[in-house]
């Protein structure tokens, strides 16, 4: 459930200036043409509520699982070798301690290369997981909104105020049968 909090909060950043963007410039347009149909949808109560996302979840934390572990593993073994120059440290000659601290440099530096590049895999995953689901969310209120005359839908999470009966969150849900 995290990842796709997580995710939703990253996709509402990205999605919100644009349809903001959008949406200023396309004013003076629609105000031009006359009436046109805005509709707003909330993809996120959308996503949060699809049986896939809670598949793509339980996959991604079944990743996350094993790559935590060995992060953790990985972050003890490090500390404790610190630890342990540490005690040793003053009984050390000057070349030993320049060895150690050098060992110490290089098991860092794996911890933090593991680390970042197990994190960039599982966000990779993520995305993987989460792209099909989107297209899927976005197909829908496209076809909503053509069936329906809406020239433009903007995310809910852009919007100031909104008459119920321009929000096309429960149509969606509907035609992708959510309850």
């Amino acid at each position: 459930m995290y990842y796709s909090r997580k995710f939703i909060a990253v996709s509402h950043q990205l999605v919100m200036p644009i349809a903001l963007s959008l949406l200023l410039v396309s004013l003076p347009v629609f105000s031009a043409q006359g009436a046109e149909r805005v509709g707003i949808v909330d993809s996120g109560k959308i996503l949060q509520r699809m049986p896939e996302t809670r598949q793509a979840e339980t996959s991604l934390q079944a990743a996350a699982i094993p790559l935590r572990k060995e992060i953790e593993r990985m972050n003890l073994d490090l500390k404790n070798s610190i630890a342990s120059y540490e005690q040793q440290k003053g009984s050390l000659t000057k070349a030993i301690r320049a060895q150690k601290e050098k060992e110490l440099s290089v098991k860092a530096q794996a911890y933090q290369k593991y680390q970042l590049v197990n994190t960039g895999a599982l966000e990779k995953k993520k995305q993987a997981l989460f792209l099909p689901i989107r297209q899927k969310i976005l197909t829908t209120i496209m076809s909503i909104a053509q069936k329906n005359g809406f020239s433009v839908v903007l995310e809910k999470g852009a919007t100031l105020y909104v008459t119920p009966d321009h929000d096309l969150t429960s149509l969606v849900m509907t035609q992708l049968h959510i309850k």
